[in-house]
């Protein structure tokens, strides 16, 4: 027995007891901390949502990315869908002109190209007066400039319908500090809506507004009553559970509530300290708060269980808050040092939210630790009313142990004809199994596409999904080139052949750019000199192909290319592509910057696989440092990370591959927090295992058996409400949540079966302690 250990378990005695004795000060700081946090919180968390959430402010992506919103007001892009049987009719086209020059208008988007502009273009800026005229403008526009031809391609998709593309880049919306704040795409949206339903539309033109930042809108209303939904229902069913499984160890019914305080009130410190360190809310963030209420109330129920124990052994109030902290305490120190050790590993993934989800949940898993060694054993011996024989279960007088209840005894005979009896059997068994589950670990695959991650059934989803369908292009990347030389023949020449090279790909569509606006005001030519190039350019400052001030950015230029939806590898095949062309043909540029959604949505997906497996090696190796030092023991170390928590992880990876859940930005958390809640359950069943054999002289077999059945209520009855508050999540619309909450409901379950079929049987083959010797002190209460 160490004395670091000894000094440990003494600490937590005597924290428990002062508590228990004097409880005024805890509560005076519980209360001014929930105070504080509850008004930080309300002050400071709202909802977010997009891609750039997913990506490092510091990286090149998003420097590149942000980059083109400030210099150019540009990123976002909204389709308004236009279908009609007279497409080609001069009134269909003046309706389309009318709406052009109404989202133009508009202060918030920045540039708005139509059908309207292309028959402008092939006829000297008027709009035709009959079909004819429409027709062969149309045809005049492609044949000066083959690129007007992709265009055409792009606005006019199918027979009957055309696509008016509104860009826009950042919009300020100046209500920060309320939950759910309004988003740029919002006012975009009502604002094309409305100068939508003020133009003169003749009959049977159908308009539909769609767009990626249209669908992010939606899904945006979303969030906070899915949040309010998650919370609640994770609520209710653990109160059943709790209820269901403990009433008939307390004195009165109410009492097994007394747990779900500490764990919400660590939840209410959790969100303070998200607001103290910037943190939002967002769909991967939804997901800590039933997983904070979930695991909080397994610490509570394990202090208030062993607490429950003592008092039916005997002990006074007081007496039994310190024998409840000094035992279950030092389990629970240990199960929550592994826990936020694994937790902080996710630090070192490239995806923010899962680095403020891992950061959150350990601020969770630490509050709702020290508040059952604090908290909980003032409240447990403030409303002691004196615990019965018939309330808290019977002494038996010839071996001095609490005799087993059904379900203590139903545990106990599995482990002893099963599990523990049979060792061999039951870990060949789990090793054939645990293969299994590292051969699909590979196997499994992310989701290609960000917006897999958001609702479904909406509206707006069908929308962009009729969009996709129907428009070649609906995908846009942005090229921007940065020379000190941008606006000469020189430069533009190469740029049109880089856009020729582009635009061979059968994925790139149309290009929009100042080099073919001029080619347009050139018969398809670039200008020899740079006299006539600087003419061409002012010509092109006016008129509804007008190019940007050259002025504004002397030193770039922006190529807007529209791409077809395509997904995983082929898009990184495509960004791939854009730079090695640039390469080949922009000699005279300094910097080419490839950017756009697109490009923010292939670099997410990547990253999310990319930290996997390094979190998961360093959140095992860290876990197995961490416990071989709190157990001084190397070999009892790896028994834990090996009989539960590994093995526990790659049956979840296993179980994922069959049911087809896929790694996404919050699964990628799965050998986490697998780690955290298997070690947690692991160190129960290894303390108790070790006190029968070492302090009682049981043999394993027996040792093994009283383990199991001794912890098997307030293990199952924490694994149990566990699973349902991660199990709601299940129910979630935003599938990125609904899939976590599957995986997490197969991490706690495996975990709760390792610890209680695999550890067994892995304590009884591995020969880790002796009788006489313990690496804790004695306990007399057996537990």
């Amino acid at each position: 027995m160490s004395d670091i250990g000894t000094r440990v378990r003494d600490g937590l005695e005597r924290l428990g007891e002062r508590s228990a004795r004097d409880p005024r000060p805890v509560v005076a700081v519980v209360v001014v901390l929930i105070l504080l946090s509850g008004g930080v919180a309300a002050t400071s968390l709202q909802m977010s949502m997009g891609m750039t959430l997913y990506i490092d402010d510091d990286s090149q992506t998003a420097t590149e990315w942000k980059g083109l919103k400030d210099d150019f007001e540009t990123g976002n892009n909204v389709f308004v869908v236009v279908e009609s049987d007279r497409l080609y009719d001069p009134e269909t086209i003046r309706a389309i002109d009318r709406l052009d020059r109404r989202y133009t208008g508009l202060d918030e988007t920045t540039r708005v190209i139509s059908l309207a502009d292309l028959v402008r273009a092939g006829n000297d800026g008027r709009i035709p007066e009959t079909e004819t005229g429409v027709r062969r403008a149309l045809d005049r526009a492609t044949d000066r400039n083959p690129e007007l031809a992709g265009m055409e391609r792009q606005v006019v998709p199918e027979a009957g319908t055309t696509i008016i593309l509104a860009d826009y880049g950042d919009v300020g919306t100046f209500d920060r500090g309320r939950l759910l704040p309004q988003r740029g795409a919002d006012i975009v949206y009502g604002e094309i809506q409305e100068e939508t339903e003020l133009a003169a539309l003749p009959p049977g033109l159908s308009v539909t507004i769609t767009g990626q930042p249209v669908f992010e809108n939606a899904a945006f209303g979303l969030m906070l009553p899915e949040m309010i939904t998650l919370f609640a229902g994770a609520f209710a069913l653990i109160f059943g559970v709790v209820y269901l499984v403990m009433r008939s160890k307390v004195e009165r019914g109410w009492h097994v509530f007394l747990p779900l305080g500490t764990a919400m009130t660590a939840l209410i410190y959790m969100t303070g300290a998200m607001g103290v360190l910037g943190y939002n809310f967002n769909a991967i963030m939804l997901g800590v708060m039933p997983i904070a209420l979930g695991l909080g109330i397994d610490y509570g129920l394990q202090i208030q269980t062993r607490y429950l124990e003592e008092r039916s052994n005997g002990r006074a109030p007081v007496e039994a808050a310190g024998q409840a902290t000094r035992t279950t305490g030092r389990a629970l120190l240990i199960a929550m040092g592994t826990t936020v050790v694994g937790l902080g590993s996710l630090l070192v993934s490239a995806v923010p939210p899962v680095q403020q989800f891992g950061v959150t949940s350990a601020v969770s898993v630490a509050a709702s630790m020290l508040l059952s060694v604090t908290l909980l054993p003032a409240l447990l011996v403030r409303f002691d009313a004196g615990a019965s024989e018939s309330e808290t279960g019977t002494r038996d007088a010839t071996d001095g142990e609490t005799e087993y209840d059904r379900l203590e005894a139903a545990m106990g005979a599995v482990t002893r004809r099963v599990t523990a009896g049979r060792p061999l059997v039951t870990l060949l068994i789990a090793f054939l199994l645990v293969s299994g589950g590292a051969y699909a670990y590979p196997q499994v695959e992310p989701r290609q596409q960000m917006m897999d991650f958001w609702p479904q059934n909406l509206d707006a989803k069908e929308d962009l999904e009729r969009l996709e369908d129907t428009v070649e292009g609906s995908k846009v990347i942005y090229v921007v080139v940065e020379t000190d030389q941008a606006y000469t023949p020189e430069t533009f020449r190469e740029v049109a052949t880089y856009q020729r090279l582009m635009l061979e790909n059968p994925n790139v569509n149309a290009v929009r750019s100042p080099v073919t606006t001029v080619r347009m005001e050139n018969g398809g030519s670039i200008p020899e000199t740079q006299h006539r190039l600087d003419g061409s350019l002012e010509a092109a400052s006016e008129g509804p192909n007008a190019i940007r001030d050259p002025a504004d950015q002397p030193s770039k230029l922006l190529l807007t290319f529209y791409v077809d939806d395509v997904e995983g590898e082929p898009v990184r095949t495509l960004i791939d592509e854009f730079h090695g062309n640039a390469d080949y043909t922009l000699t005279t540029a300094d910097q080419v910057q490839v950017t756009g959604k697109p490009v923010l949505n292939r670099n997410v997906i990547e990253n999310v696989t990319a930290g996997l497996t390094p979190m998961t090696l360093l959140s095992f190796t860290l876990g197995f440092v961490f416990l071989a030092f709190a157990f001084r023991s190397v070999k009892i170390s790896a028994t834990l990370i090996a009989a539960v928590a590994g093995s526990a992880a790659l049956l979840v990876t296993g179980a994922m591959y069959l049911v087809g859940v896929p790694w996404n930005p919050l699964t990628i958390t799965m050998s986490s927090l697998t780690l955290g809640i298997g070690i947690d359950y692991g160190v129960h069943v290894f303390e108790r295992f070790e006190y029968e054999v070492a302090e009682r002289g049981r043999s394993r077999v027996d040792a093994a058996t009283t383990a199991v059945a001794k912890l098997s209520r307030p293990v199952l009855g924490s694994s149990f409400t566990t699973i349902f508050g991660f199990g709601v999540l299940t129910i979630s619309q935003f599938p990125v949540l609904a899939n976590f909450g599957v995986t997490t409901v197969f991490a706690i379950a495996l975990s709760l079966v390792a610890a209680f079929g695999i550890l067994p049987a892995a304590l009884v083959t591995v020969r880790l302690i002796e009788r006489g010797e313990s690496t804790t002190p004695a306990d007399p209460a057996g537990n």
